[in-house]
């Protein structure tokens, strides 16, 4: 058993040495992306840091004492992008797979949006828009169906890696106090002897700040000596100690739990990237060389500013040497030889200084794709219309595909983790409330059948001699009622049985393109859209009308599914008056209509 010990301890110490080996090649060593081009990651996120939040990384005093001004440039356009690129779970649209039902898949996406929302979905989606500009990648991390954002400044991944699949290490470090520390291996099931070995180890380690955690996902070699993908929690504790002959033996730390796993439980996403490294490139690194020029410029000018402020004075009467502000008066008349005149002190560099500072800015419009249109601003004066749209339309475009590369990764979270959490969830009876356009498109979808089911009891108490005979009359009015029964109350809490979604047939589609719509096509679209089925009802039945009009409300960014519940009822009463020759008949009301057996919804 000893034995066994003895080598436990040897493998965490090797474990603990390979940590400290791959965290000091991160934070220390530069990788080659070409040559002369070279990479730190931790570096570079550090810089982000700086630059975002206005700060100089040597300080906001120069050399001589002078206070430094940050000129931040890069702040705005990480908002711009933020804003170009954005959707909300609104865009995520469930459509029918072959062999699926359309009715359950409709049932479906309203609750799995109505869940997103109890789950604070939305706010994920806004988290990863924001910080993609920034730093250039975001990492989600998702455990026990929980979704955490991971600090990149404790994120340490092989530099050289494309993706996180493929990089030989992931290690994330978590500094805890000693009360989150006991909380946070809890929720972890770590035995409790070894918490209170790495606590005892951490109170009696000098200068130590936190009890720092190494969770790593990587090929780990055991006893035996075979290697298998694991995740192993270390606990960085302990003090190096030397043995008889002065060699220092490190500390092994505290292994707190290793695991065999298949995937480690990160998702990434990314703005833009560069071969041969695995962090992103956001709008900050992008500008780092206009940034640092511009605050050059900025305390160049300001420095400047201080020498053209003084006011001085110059008299060639070597008798007179006083400080006209402190020993002259108001009306005070001075007795000199020589006439005291006004030193100028002109500023000859302004042009200069501006003309340099617009350059700059015009080079961070260029590299970031930040112009004037795109972020609403007004256009200069004489500017054609026709060239403003033409650069809104290619800047939107690009923000386009960078959308439609970050809805490709969230889709692929959505299949493997998110939905499937959500069809676990649901198995359950539960509720799905209804509201506005889907109260109605359920009201429409249904609404036929319950008027059948109606005129049926009705036309049985005719045939008892109970009633006459429903008449068309008799069914319009069946059909009031039957609408406005099931819209009390304007929402609807409509019973889902349970494991409803088991076999639901689904894909899905996230729309790309809603925030960057022009809205006057869109509305003029809807405008012309309107017309149309007002001038003609049959654009909507005709198979050949409806494709053409279908094809004509797409390229407006307006989907005619969107209105299909809402058009069709008034179709069919537009198009039963045309039969009758235009004119409109008043309704015969049914003698008996028996409203007390509407159908009562739940």
């Amino acid at each position: 058993m000893a034995g066994f010990n003895k080598m436990t301890e040897l493998q965490n110490t090797n474990i603990l040495k390979l940590i400290n080996e791959e965290k000091y090649n991160y934070e220390n060593k530069r990788i080659q992306i070409v040559p002369n081009f070279l990479f730190n990651q931790k570096e570079t996120i550090e810089t982000i840091y700086f630059y975002y939040n206005s700060k100089f990384q040597t300080g906001d005093i120069d050399i001589e004492g002078d206070k430094k001004y940050f000129f931040n440039i890069v702040k705005n356009p990480c908002e711009v992008h933020t804003k170009a690129i954005d959707f909300d779970t609104k865009d995520i649209r469930i459509l029918t797979a072959d062999g699926g039902n359309p009715a359950k898949t409709w049932y479906f996406e309203r609750d799995l949006k109505q869940w997103m929302k109890n789950q604070n979905f939305g706010k994920v989606l806004n988290r990863i828009f924001k910080e993609l500009p920034i730093f250039g990648s975001v990492v989600i991390k998702i455990i026990n169906n929980n979704l955490y954002f991971v600090d990149l400044r404790n994120f340490i991944v092989e530099q050289s890696a494309d993706t996180l699949s493929g990089a030989n290490y992931i290690i994330e470090k978590h500094p805890y106090t000693v009360m989150n520390f006991r909380k946070a291996m809890k929720d972890l099931a770590i035995d409790k002897s070894k918490i209170e070995e790495a606590v005892k180890l951490y109170r009696e380690t000098p200068d130590a700040k936190h009890l720092m955690v190494y969770e790593r996902y990587g090929e780990v070699e055991d006893n035996k000596g075979n290697w298998s993908y694991r995740r192993v929690y270390i606990a960085d504790v302990g003090k190096d100690e030397s043995d008889q002959a002065g060699m220092v033996i490190p500390h092994k730390g505290i292994e707190l739990k290793s695991e065999e796993i298949e995937k480690h439980p990160y998702w990434e996403f990314h703005l833009n990237k560069i071969p041969g490294r695995w962090l992103g490139v956001g709008m900050v690194e992008l500008l780092f060389d206009p940034q640092i020029r511009e605050n050059e410029l900025v305390n160049v000018q300001a420095k400047a500013t201080y020498a053209r402020g003084m006011i001085l004075f110059q008299t060639l009467d070597p008798n007179y040497n006083k400080n006209l502000k402190k020993d002259a008066e108001n009306f005070q008349v001075l007795g000199v030889d020589q006439l005291i005149q006004e030193i100028p002190i002109p500023d000859r560099n302004l042009a200069y200084f501006n003309e340099e500072t617009k350059k700059w800015l015009a080079n961070r419009d260029e590299l970031t794709l930040s112009y004037d249109v795109i972020q609403g601003e007004r256009l200069p004066a004489g500017t054609p219309l026709g060239s403003a749209q033409i650069a809104a339309t290619m800047s939107l475009s690009y923000f386009d595909q960078i959308r439609e590369n970050i809805a490709l990764d969230i889709k692929e979270m959505l299949y493997d983790v998110i939905i499937p959490n959500f069809q676990k969830q649901s198995t359950a009876e539960h509720s799905l409330r209804l509201i506005g356009e889907d109260l109605d498109t359920y009201v429409q979808m249904i609404k036929g059948i319950k008027i059948n089911e109606e005129i049926v009891k009705l036309a049985i108490k005719s045939m008892t001699g109970r009633n006459p005979f429903p008449t068309e009359s008799d069914k319009e009015v069946v059909g009031i009622a039957v609408e406005g029964t099931m819209k009390e109350g304007k929402e609807m809490l409509l019973p889902i049985p349970k494991n409803f979604y088991s076999d639901v047939k689904y894909q899905i589609e996230i729309e790309i393109t809603g925030e960057s719509k022009d809205t006057r096509v869109y509305t003029a679209t809807l405008f012309g859209g309107l017309q149309a089925i007002t001038a003609d009802p049959t654009i909507l039945e005709d198979p050949i009308k409806r494709k053409f009009f279908s094809k004509y409300l797409e390229s407006g960014g307006v989907r005619m599914e969107d209105f299909m519940g809402q058009i069709k009822p008034q179709l069919e009463q537009t198009l039963e008056k045309r039969k009758a020759g235009g004119g409109v008949s008043r309704p015969v009301m049914p003698n008996n209509p028996v409203m007390a057996e509407m159908p009562q919804i739940k």
